[in-house]
């Protein structure tokens, strides 16, 4: 019995705590009328898609972005046989920002390092998470940075 109080009164207090999103799009102050990309692959359209989420449509500061992004692959070290053992995956989106007020470009990268896998199916499937985690890095970089016009 006392242990259901416990939690009874623990779930009360975290309900409580006043949680709010960090990037929830009510807190920004942009509105992205038009995101247009330098070339059609699936990293940009991933991009944009994302950014779009943040945007505040009640925002009075109405911006046209155009991004570009590039993804490339390194072989950062090599067994004694000399194939790659490890690896750097580099993610980086260059943003060309247009409204009445102003007209800037900004860029920012995120990279991660990994090592390889025989395995070559695992091996792609791992590079699509870290993918996946690079350009979330990037969305909060450049939503924080959008934020601040």
């Amino acid at each position: 019995m006392r242990k259901i109080i416990i939690i009874v009164i623990t779930s009360f207090i975290l309900n409580n705590c006043g949680y709010t999103p960090i990037y929830s799009s009510k807190e920004n102050n942009f509105y992205i009328e038009k995101i247009s990309q330098k070339s059609t692959s699936k990293l940009n359209s991933k991009i944009a898609n994302n950014l779009k989420i943040f945007s505040n449509e009640n925002s009075e500061n109405i911006i046209q972005i155009e991004i570009n992004s590039v993804k490339t692959i390194e072989t950062t070290q090599k067994d004694d046989k000399g194939d790659p053992s490890r690896f750097q995956m580099t993610i980086v989106l260059n943003i060309n920002i247009f409204s009445e007020k102003y007209n800037k470009t900004k860029s920012f990268s995120s990279n991660f390092n990994y090592n390889n896998n025989e395995d070559k199916f695992a091996l792609k499937q791992y590079e699509k998470e870290i993918e996946n985690t690079l350009i979330t890095k990037i969305i909060e970089k450049s939503v924080i940075y959008l934020s601040d016009f």
